[in-house]
C-alpha cells in the first residue's frame, strides 16, 4: 500500500517545483540633473547635464550654456548694490571728512529731511568718520529712526519724518542744545502738555522764537519747555532707559534757577508762563509748598496787571492777521493760567487768586472754525490720527475749571468754619452745573468719538471734581435738608470712582504710558486708592485699574520726579495697611511694590519731601491701623502726613 504523498513518509518525486516568473533586470537609476542648459530648457528637453557639452547641444553643434539661476542672479545684485553702496559710503565720508564744517550742515540737512533713517543708517557705518561733531544726535527723532529700525519696533506703526516743530534759531536761546534736539523736545511738548494746559500759544512763540521777539518767548521760558520736553521723551527700545535726558534736564534745570533769579520780577507773559511752569515742576519733584506759591504768585499777577481783560494793550497790534492771533493767544493762555490755580487751590487747598474767571471765551462758531482740520496724532509716531478739537475742548473745560474754582472754595470755607444747611445748598448748586456741564458736551468731544489725552483727561478731571465734591458731605456728615433736590453723596461718589477707573484703563489701552501729562499724577493717584477699596478676586477690573494706576506712577516717576514715587508709598502703605495679598493684585503690581522699598525710596526722598497735596478721600477702611493703635491716620491727609505714618507704621 502506498501512502499519499502528504502524509509523512510519503514519496518524495510526487512535489511537483511551481514554476517562477524570471524578473527583468533592474533599470540604471537615472542620476538627476540639477540643472537643465539654457538650449534644453528652451525646448523642454531633458538635459543630461554633461560638461562641457550635453548630449543634445553636441548632437546639433550648438555651445552648451547656462544662464544664473534667479538665486545667484539676486545674489549678484545684492553684491553689485553693497559695493556701490560702499562706494558711495566712501565718497560721502571723504565728503564729511574735508568739506569745510559751515558747507557741511546744508548737506546734513537736506539728507535729515528727505530720509533721516538715511542718515541714522550713515551714522551706523563703520567707514564713515565718526567723530564728526555733526553727526551728533542725541534726544532726536534720529536717534528714534536708528532704534526703530534696529529693533522692529512697533510693527504697523510708523514715525514721523520731521519733528512737528522746527527750530532754526534755538543757539540765540540757549547753547545746550542744537536745532534737532530742540526741534524733537518742543514737538513733544507741544503735542503731549499743552493742548492739556494751554499755558502758551504755540503759533505766537514759534514766531517769536525764530524773529528772536520777546513779547511771548524768553530764555527762561525756552529752557523750561525743553525741560519738559526731556521728561516726555524716551528711547524706543525702552522708554524707561532715559538716561541722557535726565543728564540733559539737569543741565537745563540749572541754566533756568539762574535765569529765573534774573528774570523774576520781570512782568511779562513768558516770565509768568515760566513761574507758573517752574512751580508744577517744583510739585513733581514733591517740594509743593514752593510749586503752589510759585503757581498762586504767577496766577495773581496775571490777574492784577488785567492781561485776562478784553483789550488788554499787552496783546494789541497793529497787523491784522497778528492781531487776530494775539486775541486767540489772550482767551488761550488766560483760560490756561485759571485752569492751572484753580485745580492748585482744589487739590492743595488754597485760596483762589482770581475772584472771578475770565470774561473773554470763545464762541462756539469761533471754536469750530480753529478747530477745522486740526488734527492730533501721538508724537513721534504718525498714527493713530485723532480729530484735535482743541479750541472746543479748551471751551469747555474753562466752564469746567470755573466749577472747580467753586467747589474748593466751599471746601475751603468747610474747613474753615462750621457746616450749614447753606453749605448743604451750595454744594447742590455747585453739583447740579457739574451734571449740566456734563450734559451739554457736544457729541465729538464724547471719549467714545474723541480719545486725545488732553480729552481724556477732560474727562477724568469732571471726575475728580464730582469725587472732591462728595467728599465734601461725607466728610462733614452733613444732613441733606428737606425741600433739597436728592443728592446721594456716597452713591454719586461711588459712580465718578467707576468712570475715574475705566478712563484710566481707556488711557493706558490708547497711548500707554510713554508720554503722559503731568496732570495725570493726579488722576493716576485718585484712581489707585480708590481702587484698593474695590480689590477682590471677583473683581478684574479694579485690579486692572490698581496695576495701570501702578504702573503709570512707576514710569512718571522716572521722568517727573519725586511725587510719582511718593504716591507709589502711599499705594503700598495702604495696601499692608489692609493686608491685601498678592490674590488681589496682578503680578505686576506686586513686583513695583516689592522695589519701593531699599533703593527707589531713600532717605534723602522722605527728608526732601515738602508736600502738601492732599491725598483725595482715602476710604476709612483703608486707614485702620489696628496694630498700632497710637497711630492715627486720617482719611484726608497730605502726602507728607501719610509718607510719615508709612514710615512709623510697622505691620
Amino acid at each position: 500500500m502506498s501512502s499519499w504523498p502528504n502524509e509523512p513518509g510519503g514519496n518524495a518525486h510526487y512535489k511537483v517545483a511551481i514554476p517562477r516568473i524570471s524578473r527583468k533586470p533592474p533599470l540604471a537609476k537615472r542620476q538627476r540633473v540639477a540643472r537643465a542648459c539654457d538650449a534644453c530648457r528652451q525646448i523642454k528637453l531633458r538635459c543630461n547635464g554633461q560638461r562641457p557639452a550635453c548630449e543634445y547641444c553636441s548632437a546639433i553643434g550648438s555651445p552648451c550654456l547656462y544662464s544664473a539661476s534667479k538665486r545667484e542672479a539676486r545674489q549678484i545684485d545684492l553684491q553689485r548694490l553693497e559695493e556701490r553702496v560702499q562706494d558711495y559710503e566712501s565718497v560721502l565720508g571723504d565728503v564729511l571728512l574735508h568739506c569745510p564744517q559751515k558747507n557741511l550742515k546744508p548737506i546734513l540737512k537736506l539728507i535729515s529731511e528727505r530720509h533721516p533713517e538715511f542718515l541714522a543708517a550713515l551714522r551706523q557705518s563703520a567707514r564713515l568718520p565718526q567723530s564728526s561733531p555733526s553727526l551728533k544726535f542725541n534726544l532726536n527723532l534720529e536717534r528714534m529712526h536708528i532704534t526703530y529700525r534696529d529693533n522692529r519696533f512697533g510693527e504697523g506703526l510708523s514715525l514721523q519724518r520731521q519733528p512737528l516743530i522746527q527750530t532754526k534759531s534755538i543757539r540765540h536761546w540757549t547753547s545746550l542744545v542744537e536745532d534737532d534736539v530742540a526741534s524733537h523736545l518742543l514737538s513733544f511738548y507741544f503735542t503731549w502738555e499743552n493742548p492739556t494746559w494751554h499755558l502758551i500759544d504755540q503759533e505766537l512763540f514759534i514766531h517769536d522764537l525764530e524773529t528772536r521777539a520777546t513779547r511771548f518767548c524768553s530764555p527762561l521760558l525756552v529752557h523750561i519747555l525743553l525741560l519738559f520736553g526731556c521728561s516726555f521723551s524716551y528711547g524706543l527700545h525702552s522708554f524707561t532707559d532715559r538716561r541722557q535726558e535726565k543728564a540733559l534736564g539737569q543741565k537745563l534745570y540749572d541754566e533756568i534757577l539762574r535765569l529765573w533769579a534774573r528774570e523774576k520780577e520781570t512782568i511779562d507773559i513768558p516770565t509768568l508762563q515760566s513761574g507758573i511752569l517752574l512751580g508744577l515742576l517744583c510739585c513733581t519733584f514733591g517740594t509743593d509748598r514752593l510749586g503752589t506759591e510759585l503757581i498762586m504768585r504767577g496766577a495773581a499777577m496775571y490777574y492784577q496787571t488785567d492781561l485776562h481783560k478784553d483789550g488788554a494793550p499787552y496783546f494789541q497790534c497793529v497787523d491784522d492777521d497778528l492781531r487776530r492771533s494775539m486775541a486767540r493767544a489772550q482767551k488761550l493762555i488766560s483760560w490756561g493760567v485759571f485752569d492751572v490755580q484753580s485745580l492748585a487751590s482744589q487739590v492743595y487747598k488754597k485760596y483762589s487768586e482770581w475772584p472771578q474767571p475770565p470774561s473773554i471765551v470763545f464762541s462756539p462758531e469761533e471754536a469750530a472754525s480753529l478747530d477745522e482740520s486740526h488734527m492730533w496724532s501721538p508724537y513721534p509716531f504718525q498714527t493713530p490720527i485723532f480729530a484735535s478739537n482743541t479750541y472746543n475742548i479748551a471751551r469747555f473745560r474753562g466752564k469746567l475749571a470755573d466749577l472747580v474754582n467753586e467747589t474748593a472754595a466751599l471746601s475751603l470755607k468747610l474747613r474753615d468754619s462750621t457746616p450749614t444747611e447753606d453749605s448743604w445748598t451750595r454744594g447742590c448748586e455747585i453739583y447740579w452745573k457739574l451734571l449740566q456741564w456734563d450734559q451739554e458736551l457736544p457729541p465729538e468731544i464724547l471719549q467714545g468719538r474723541n480719545s486725545t489725552p488732553h480729552n481724556l483727561c477732560l474727562r477724568m478731571y469732571y471726575h475728580c471734581t464730582v469725587i472732591n465734591l462728595c467728599d465734601v458731605f461725607e466728610e462733614y456728615s452733613l444732613k441733606q435738608p428737606q425741600g433739597e433736590p436728592a443728592f446721594e453723596a456716597a452713591e454719586i461718589k461711588s459712580s465718578a470712582v467707576e468712570a475715574l477707573g475705566s478712563l484710566i484703563l481707556y488711557y493706558k489701552h490708547f497711548h500707554g504710558w510713554k508720554s503722559v501729562p503731568i496732570v495725570m499724577l493726579h488722576y493716576l493717584c485718585v484712581a489707585g486708592i480708590h481702587a484698593i477699596a474695590r480689590l477682590s478676586p471677583s473683581e478684574m477690573k479694579w485690579m486692572k485699574v490698581l496695576e495701570s494706576s501702578v504702573l503709570g506712577l512707576w514710569n512718571m516717576a522716572i521722568g517727573w520726579g519725586r511725587l510719582g514715587k511718593a504716591f507709589l508709598k502711599i499705594i503700598g502703605f495702604l495696601l499692608r495697611a489692609r493686608k491685601v495679598n498678592n490674590d488681589h493684585i496682578t503680578p505686576k503690581t506686586a513686583a513695583i511694590m516689592d522695589q519701593l522699598d531699599g533703593a527707589y525710596w531713600t532717605a534723602t526722598d522722605a527728608a526732601s519731601l515738602a508736600a502738601d497735596y492732599v491725598v483725595h478721600s482715602v476710604p476709612s477702611d483703608l486707614t485702620s491701623t489696628a496694630s498700632d493703635p497710637g497711630l492715627k491716620v486720617i482719611a484726608r491727609s497730605t502726602v507728607e502726613d501719610l509718607i510719615k505714618a508709612a514710615e512709623k507704621l510697622t505691620l
